[in-house]
């Protein structure tokens, strides 16, 4: 979309638009897809994030919540839940214009008025989720009677169910951003390792499960966000119990 098209799709009252609050969720999220076309991944994550900050801006906006990911973040050494503080990495197409996204709209925030939330967001699951992510690409295979056979089945993510994300993020837009808290994650809060989030999957479609042990792929990475700041900020963290939101999942896809 031309800069022109944002800014006839932002129009507004003007009086609408600074009490009105953008959410840019619009990505290429795959970073498999982002591999495929770097040129793509930065001109559609990094470069149309910036144009759209602007073009809020022209239109009279002020808030913009833009939804960024837990994997901007560099491998954690110790093992610790990862803080906002923690340092980032370009390791990929994919996170270099996530974070070349980052970085435009928080030098839009400096420059005008543009109340600017960056979220990072954790491992995202639920109905409706991509199928190339780790919960639907498990639960493609036990559908077809097989065990879920995971790439790197060893490492333990963050899963946050999809509820909790949009809970999180109304929280978050309705708070005035301050720049030392403009970064903020959303996430569970809590680690599961892919395989035993397989064997759950596995146990709902009645398939055996896959091993699970120091020998698979993935064994002693770990990305689980530390969500204190969210729960400073807002009075509130993910409900979601994820056995629960994992039988949800399970009954949409099947459904």
């Amino acid at each position: 979309m031309s800069p022109q098209g944002m800014r006839q799709g932002l129009e507004l009252d003007p009086g609408q638009a600074s009490r009105a609050m953008l959410f840019h969720l619009a990505a290429l999220s795959m970073p498999v897809d982002c591999a495929r076309d770097p040129q793509m991944a930065r001109a559609l994550n990094a470069d149309m994030a910036t144009a759209l900050g602007r073009a809020w801006l022209e239109a009279g906006g002020r808030g913009m919540l833009f939804a960024s990911t837990c994997l901007v973040y560099a491998p954690v050494i110790d093992g610790s839940d990862v803080r906002e503080d923690y340092p980032v990495l370009a390791r990929n197409p994919y996170t270099e214009a996530k974070l070349t996204a980052e970085q435009g709209l928080t030098s839009l925030a400096a420059e005008g008025d543009l109340a600017l939330r960056i979220v990072r967001l954790g491992n995202v699951y639920g109905p409706g989720a991509h199928p190339g992510t780790v919960v639907p690409e498990a639960m493609a295979m036990a559908r077809a009677g097989q065990t879920p056979l995971m790439r790197r089945p060893g490492e333990e993510l963050d899963l946050i169910y999809v509820d909790d994300v949009i809970e999180g993020m109304r929280r978050l837009a309705a708070l005035e951003p301050e720049p030392a808290d403009r970064v903020v994650n959303l996430g569970s809060g809590r680690g599961w390792r892919v395989a035993k989030m397989a064997a759950e999957v596995s146990r709902l479609a009645g398939v055996d499960p896959p091993p699970d042990d120091q020998s698979q792929p993935g064994w002693g990475y770990r990305l689980v966000l530390d969500v204190s700041l969210l729960r400073r900020l807002t009075g509130w963290s993910p409900q979601t119990e994820r056995l629960w939101g994992l039988e949800q999942t399970w009954r949409a896809y099947n459904a």
